[in-house]
């Protein structure tokens, strides 16, 4: 059975030493993204760091919306002037947070992830590729440094797994250390239908229709087993929402007989794109090493990049890699 590997002594050490930090998330941030730095900042108040939340955003999805008020969108210059350790979390490349990549230019920088893909960076990193998400990562540093987990705790770091493995549908055999973690948290009080609900729940009949749309714009790809579905500029004035309904878009298209892939592509800015990949289980194919390729990273079967260029040649791009993955 598969087993965390123990933090390094060297972050231990490198953290007890500090009196303030920043911790910074990737841009357009999921759930286990906002779970992982807010568990994060928790840890370290307890062990008597000033602790700062960044993150660029966009804050798009509803089930962490509610959340965006803690976070900065950049890093103050004072606090910058105080040399303060810098922890991302669920980041395989530094271009993933967006601009505040310039701004911590010269800081020590620990890196806290769960992405294979990827190309390593910082000056500590606490990567463990094999669980299921970065909440999991930090429930080992919670352990390492023996600081006692409350509900709430247990809580955000509970909602970051359910979050990334589409409330546990990822998880395959020989898994049971997450279940074992699993059963810590709720022993914490965690109600996990409360977090499904959370998660499922709470959707306006616009985002809804957004889906519908999104759905009847699929284009079915190599014989159907790419599934293409591109965002529209006006998308989100029509439909007067921010909600992108991205897993409910991905869960359907995946449950189409022969889809090994699917690529969703949304609007960011003129001529910038997000990437989100997804791989069904019984597919060969590695999303995160084709987001890899075009700057981004992510896991075997969920992965995401942001690009800039003309639409057209990156998607012809990106199929034609798509393509030879699926073939070979």
């Amino acid at each position: 059975m598969f087993t965390y590997p123990p933090v390094p002594s060297s972050i231990i050490e490198e953290i007890r030493s500090r009196s303030v930090a920043v911790v910074i998330g990737h841009v357009g941030p999921d759930g286990d993204c906002i779970h992982s730095q807010i568990a994060m900042q928790k840890l370290l108040q307890r062990l008597g760091l000033e602790v700062h939340l960044v993150n660029a955003g966009p804050f798009s999805r509803k089930e962490i919306k509610k959340y965006e008020p803690l976070f900065a969108p950049h890093v103050d210059p004072q606090l910058l002037a105080r040399n303060p350790l810098v922890v991302l979390v669920d980041c395989s490349t530094l271009d993933r947070i967006g601009y505040l990549g310039d701004e911590i230019k010269g800081l020590t920088v620990l890196m806290i992830d769960h992405h294979a893909s990827g190309s390593q960076f910082g000056d500590l990193s606490y990567i463990v590729s094999k669980s299921f998400s970065t909440t999991l990562c930090i429930m080992q540093l919670y352990k390492a440094f023996d600081v006692e987990m409350t509900n709430e705790i247990a809580d955000h770091i509970f909602f970051g797994l359910a979050t990334d493995t589409g409330f546990l549908k990822f998880i395959g055999p020989y898994r049971g250390e997450t279940f074992h973690l699993m059963g810590e948290l709720v022993e914490l009080g965690v109600s996990p239908n409360d977090i499904f609900n959370r998660m499922e729940g709470g959707n306006s009949f616009a985002s809804q229709q957004f889906l519908a749309r999104l759905l009847l714009r699929t284009q079915p790809l190599l014989d159907g087993k790419l599934m293409l579905v591109i965002e529209e500029p006006e998308d989100l004035a029509e439909f007067n929402t921010d909600q992108r309904p991205s897993d409910s878009l991905y869960a359907h298209l995946l449950g189409v007989d022969d889809v090994e892939v699917v690529l969703y592509c949304k609007i960011v800015d003129t001529d910038v794109w997000e990437l989100g990949f997804r791989a069904s289980h019984s597919s060969s194919v590695d999303v995160g090493k084709i987001s890899a390729a075009f700057g981004g990273g992510g896991h075997r079967k969920a992965a995401g990049a942001t690009v800039r260029g003309n639409l057209k040649e990156l998607q012809q791009q990106v199929i034609s890699r798509i393509q030879e993955d699926i073939t070979s």
